[in-house]
């Protein structure tokens, strides 16, 4: 009998270990399959980008640029900017060049841009058009990186920063009503002198004394 008590309690200590041992396997599983579906919150970089074929760079021209120097936007803005001797292009559509194409006079320069906000990767752009952002109240400081097909950067790094202004529409609303009331005020006042000196005018013409004859 004691024989098959002690049995009895051995399969259940090895039933344990042995469910103890596909949880552990279970939660490796989880948190391994958990570190591979993390996304990088940056693209990835293989190394350095090689020299443009000519002298390339970027400028941003609105806001707080060449063409519009105000830094004050709304919530919703377009960043405006222009490359100069660059191709803009979506990454890999050449098999992963490192920056220049072609020979001779078919020799250029080609990558995209990686759009940053206070140092935070927030997308690549690829395109001429203007970068629409939308942005929390307060000063932001924004980016453009210039970068090859393979999103690696130049050395000294190809770059334009601007900063802005970004309203508060509640402020701007409040701001905006009591303006409205500080011109309602001021009407009012201004059409309330006019009628006092129109009464003053018709009273002296009304008692102004005839001349004698």
């Amino acid at each position: 009998m004691n024989k098959t008590n002690e049995l009895y309690k051995i399969e259940i200590l090895l039933r344990e270990k042995m469910v103890n041992r596909k949880r552990l396997a279970i939660t490796a599983l989880v948190v391994a399959m958990f570190l591979i579906a993390i996304p990088s919150t940056t693209p990835r970089v293989y190394g350095a980008a090689a020299p443009c074929a000519q002298k390339c760079s970027i400028a941003i021209l609105s806001p707080g640029g060449s063409l519009n120097a105000n830094q004050n936007v709304n919530s919703s803005f377009i960043v405006s900017f222009a490359v100069f001797n660059f191709t803009l292009v979506q990454p890999g559509m050449y098999t992963d060049v490192n920056t220049t194409l072609g020979t001779g006079s078919t020799l250029h320069s080609e990558g995209h841009i990686h759009v940053w906000v206070d140092n935070a990767y927030i997308t690549i752009w690829t395109s001429t058009n203007g970068i629409p952002l939308t942005l929390t109240p307060g000063t932001h400081t924004i980016r453009l990186d210039l970068v090859n097909d393979k999103h690696q950067k130049f050395s000294p790094g190809i770059n334009a920063t601007t900063t802005v202004n970004v309203s508060d529409p509640l402020q701007s609303t409040a701001n905006t009503a009591s303006s409205n009331a500080s011109n309602a005020m001021y009407y009012s006042l201004g059409a309330l002198i006019v009628s006092i000196i129109a009464v003053i005018l018709v009273a002296y013409v009304a008692f102004k004394p005839k001349p004698k004859p």
